[in-house]
């Protein structure tokens, strides 16, 4: 388990008799056997990471080091505001073609007993060493090229177009509009630029349950 996780769960895992490694993971809260990512959430960092595009961005760092991949909720499904249900359900129907299971547990000690029920299964008797995974660095070039796509309106294609005609990103934000409008086009090479040199405007923080 994640060293970050919870310590009550690692008092009840060892409780039930599991054997517990609690060190840094950084793809997922538990691994089990060598195939087996679990993610502990709450409803409202579930709703949240649905939200903000988190949770998708984590499935697929999980989806490098695990063929099986269980997203755990401790909290019940019918705790959920009827104004992120439609999201809610959009989501399970993403993850579920991506191969992904949710499941809802209601407290830590539903969570320990799960994890150590789906670890008998998966390990049986004799628990094997788990290496733990660790995530590629990325390259330089590929987070220019992920700063990039994090622009409205600019995928891959056009990220790409960007970085093999100016080279830098440096100079992809320096390059007059008519030279942007050149490589992506007018209305992309406006949203661009209007985003590059829009100020920050703080704004007070709303709870997605409101």
């Amino acid at each position: 388990m994640d060293d970050r996780e919870p310590g009550i769960i690692e008092i009840l895992l060892r409780k039930y008799g599991a054997l517990v490694d609690k060190r840094r993971i950084e793809i997922a809260d538990y691994l089990i056997g060598e195939d087996v990512c679990v993610e502990r959430k709450s409803l409202n960092d579930f709703i949240r990471s649905i939200y903000d595009g988190r949770l998708f961005d984590q499935i697929e760092q999980m989806k490098n080091g695990c063929n099986i991949i269980i997203v755990l909720v401790e909290e019940p499904y019918f705790h959920i505001r009827p104004n992120s249900k439609l999201h809610y359900l959009g989501a399970l129907s993403s993850l579920a073609l991506r191969g992904v299971s949710v499941m809802h547990v209601t407290s830590p000690d539903d969570t320990a007993r799960f994890l150590f029920y789906l670890a008998k299964k998966v390990e049986g008797e004799k628990p094997s060493i788990i290496p733990v995974k660790r995530r590629r660095r990325p390259k330089s070039w590929e987070e220019a090229f992920a700063v990039l796509t994090s622009f409205p309106g600019i995928g891959p294609k056009s990220a790409e177009k960007l970085l093999k005609r100016f080279g830098t990103l440096n100079d992809v934000f320096n390059a007059d509009f008519f030279s942007l409008k050149r490589v992506i086009g007018e209305a992309k090479a406006k949203k661009l630029k209007e985003v590059i040199n829009t100020p920050f405007r703080r704004v007070k923080e709303t709870r997605l349950e409101d």
